[in-house]
Order: structure tokens, then sequence, then C-alpha cells
């Protein structure tokens, strides 16, 4: 759709009152098929940092500095943050590392029907944001890879905004980027639990876990979610619904 019929869309809104969707990368609009935590322990590994699969999983989709910075610090004990600031700085350099060349390698697909319902959004006159715990440089490799830098109206990383995930600030600034005012017109896609309580804490009108990722529907649904679904396929019919219910 060209810019300006874009904005004819807009400004009319969807008729069920959604203005922005904002989907998280990995696992819910991008494949991952466990590659991300399987850098994750890698990295843990081999800077010696002693941390259980299950718990880097639980951490999944939060600033990845932030998961080694909190790990570093409970490995090396209070008063000694010199050491836990060299091994969290270690651990998140091999992240880095391992990370980009596991995109390099292997590529990046996106989830089946991901496109599919951006452009869905987009014929109705909503935008569509991606926000990420990704740091700018592999960001920027998923999106250029995908091809989708004119299929989505903004894409925020965690080195956008002060705090990542569960603060809802790179929420905020995909609405800031989008032009859209109120949360109640909001909706928020993820995978993880990370996601269900950014979407909280942003006051989004919806916040939808989707299962393609790292998380079973039953522990996405002990988040706050207002919706699971199999996947991002789905989401449109999940829209006309919500715009039958009354808030």
């Amino acid at each position: 759709m060209k810019p300006a019929a874009r904005e004819v869309f807009y400004t009319a809104m969807l008729r069920w009152g959604v203005g922005l969707v904002v989907f998280d990368m990995a696992g819910t609009t991008v494949q991952d098929d466990g590659m991300v935590l399987e850098c994750f322990v890698a990295a843990a590994e081999y800077v010696g940092l002693r941390v259980s699969r299950e718990e880097l999983n639980d951490r999944m989709g939060l600033s990845k500095i932030a998961v080694f910075d909190e790990l570093s610090r409970r490995q090396v004990g209070p008063g000694r943050d010199e050491e836990a600031k060299a091994l969290r700085d270690r651990g998140y350099e091999a992240f880095c590392q391992v990370l980009e060349g596991a995109y390099a390698r292997a590529g990046v697909a996106p989830i089946q029907g991901a496109e599919a319902t951006f452009a869905w959004l987009h014929a109705h006159g909503a935008r569509v944001a991606l926000n990420t715990g990704f740091y700018r440089r592999v960001t920027d490799i998923i999106v250029r890879g995908l091809r989708w830098e004119d299929k989505v109206d903004a894409v925020v990383c965690v080195d956008d905004v002060r705090q990542g995930r569960p603060a809802p600030y790179m929420i905020h600034e995909a609405m800031q980027r989008c032009g859209v005012h109120g949360v109640d017109e909001v909706v928020v896609v993820g995978d993880t639990p990370s996601d269900m309580q950014a979407g909280r804490n942003a006051g989004a009108r919806a916040v939808v876990g989707v299962t393609s990722g790292s998380h079973t529907a039953s522990t996405l649904r002990r988040q706050p979610s207002t919706h699971v679904l199999p996947s991002v396929r789905e989401l449109p019919e999940m829209i006309e619904r919500l715009g039958r219910l009354k808030r």
C-alpha cells in the first residue's frame, strides 16, 4: 500500500479500534527453533556461568545484557561489582558472537503467516511495529535478511530505550514512532512471559501470547495475557472477534 493511501486508512482506523500491533521478533514473527536459547547456553558455558537451560529459557525476551548482568551478580555475590561486570561483559560478548554466527549460517525466515498478517493489518488501517530484546546490530541483520524494511512501520530494539522488558518502554517508543497516542488502540503480541508483562505494563488493549516460540500455552496463560493463539496467523480472526466485544 502506498504511504498516502495508508494514511487515509489509518485516519479512519480499524473499525475494531486497533491502530497499532506491536510484535516480538524471534519466536513470534521470526522462526527460532530454539536457536537463541542454544546461543545463550553456549555463551554461559563458555564463560563459566552456572545456570540451567530452564533458567535461561525463563529469561527469553528480556534484554540480553540484563540477563548476563543478573546471572553474573548472582554468581559472584554481593560487593564484587567489578568482577560481576567483567563476567557480564565476557558472557554478553560471547553471546553476541555466537548469535551473529548462528544467523549468518542458518539465515532467517518468517513464522508462517507473519507477512500475511502484516499485510492484513495494513490493509485495514493499522500500523505494524516490531520490538525485541536483541541489540541493534542483530536486529538489523534479521530485518534486512527478511526484507521487512517496507513491511513494518517501526522496529524498536532494547538499545533504543532506557530499560527493556518487562518495562513498557519499547511499546511506548513504537507508539511514538507510529503516531499512535492511546494504549487502548494497541495490541501486543509475543511468545514469552516478558512480552506479556510488558504489554500489561503498557496498558495495551490486548496482550496476545503465541505458542510458536519458547513457551507453552499454559505458561502464557499464567501471565497477564488476554488471548493465547497458536501463531500470529490467527491474529486477524482474533482482532475481528475483539471488535465485537465491549471493553
